[in-house]
């Protein structure tokens, strides 16, 4: 793990992490905890049932944080490759399976308890999905030199080799899925749907997928000299996939990642990620976007952070004395996902103003 000064970095990009983060971070728990106080209010109860997953079926907001952030690792991925074309191969390639099992191994300790009893463990993760697709997305990179075509046709017969499977492997339930299967077969211990993970071993195919469409995007950015025209070119894409992901005829299923959800994915963050370039990069406006960026330079840590401390409870235990002096129950449950919120947002503030960096 290593601490670096961010130096040379696509401003842009680290807002969008630190974007992307902030939902998880609370922001979620914060619409929630305010939802009561405006539950009469058509679009609040819009705003409400975007952050929260699709119940199977379909495409939210929440559903696409965390392929968001894969898209950005694979695009990150693509820059650190650039500054290290003078590094042999295989350092590169040993780097990201070292940053790979530590991902995996900090997924477990995130997960709960590490204990000898495997069947009450639960080996798949975030991190871990993080972790191995981009090792494998960036294994294949190195087979293909970084170049565009190649990584973007072997995206294309991943998702195609993942979308056969789950045609033919299953149908498109929780129970009967081709991801069930494999995950019965490959993942011992507990599964976070029950009777699949969402974090599986297709899962992290499909994730490979979105790994190397981010860097691919992340090379078509580089080679286009011209910022309108870089910005229009990934927005172009970005709905080109989008609409081919939506009118697929498998469905959108977050849970067992199908390649149409992939797609939709990975078209909703090119267009952000062109957006973003052009108003933080291009035209220079950055103060607003510090905030953001100061969590996304420290995705991790912050990640980390929520796992390893309950922040509401520790806002509850700071304040609730306070708050039932003048809030009711309602506005308390919402000051208390505030300070959480606050709370996650000041650590990583406090590593910004420190000059600490952690990244893997």
């Amino acid at each position: 793990m290593d601490m670096e000064t961010p130096s040379a970095r696509l401003t842009s990009l680290d807002v969008l992490r630190g974007m992307d983060m902030l939902i998880i971070l609370g922001l979620d728990a914060l619409v929630y905890a305010l939802y009561p106080l405006y539950s009469g209010n058509e679009a609040w109860r819009l705003v409400r049932e975007q952050l929260g997953h699709a119940p199977w079926e379909g495409l939210r907001v929440y559903d696409c944080v965390f392929p968001l952030f894969v898209f950005i690792s694979g695009m990150s991925m693509c820059f650190s490759h650039l500054r290290q074309l003078d590094t042999r191969p295989w350092k590169i390639l040993l780097k990201l399976w070292k940053r790979a099992a530590l991902l995996v191994f900090l997924g477990f300790f995130v997960n709960g308890i590490i204990s000898w009893d495997l069947g009450s463990m639960r080996f798949a993760s975030v991190l871990g999905l993080i972790g191995l697709s981009g090792a494998l997305a960036g294994s294949i990179t190195l087979l293909t030199r970084g170049r565009v075509i190649p990584n973007f046709i072997i995206a294309g017969l991943i998702l195609v080799g993942v979308g056969v499977a789950q045609h033919t492997g299953g149908n498109f339930t929780a129970g009967g899925c081709a991801n069930a299967r494999i995950d019965a077969l490959l993942c011992p211990g507990v599964l976070y749907g029950g009777s699949y993970d969402p974090e599986g071993p297709l899962c992290i195919i499909s994730a490979t997928a979105l790994s190397l469409l981010g860097y691919s995007a992340g090379r078509l950015f580089l080679n286009i000299e011209n910022a309108v025209t870089r910005a229009l070119t990934m927005l172009a894409g970005g709905a080109a996939l989008f609409i081919a992901g939506y009118f697929m005829p498998t469905p959108i299923i977050k849970s067992i990642w199908t390649p149409s959800f992939v797609l939709c994915c990975t078209g909703i963050a090119a267009a952000l990620m062109s957006l973003l370039h052009l108003v933080v990069d291009v035209a220079g406006l950055q103060k607003w976007a510090l905030p953001f960026r100061v969590v996304g330079l420290n995705a991790l840590a912050a990640y980390l952070l929520i796992h390893i401390v309950n922040l509401q409870a520790l806002s509850a235990r700071l304040f609730s004395g306070t708050w039932a002096l003048f809030l009711s129950a309602d506005w308390q449950r919402a000051a208390n996902a505030t300070v959480a919120l606050l709370l996650a947002w000041w650590f990583c503030w406090f590593l910004y103003k420190k000059r600490v960096f952690i990244k893997i």
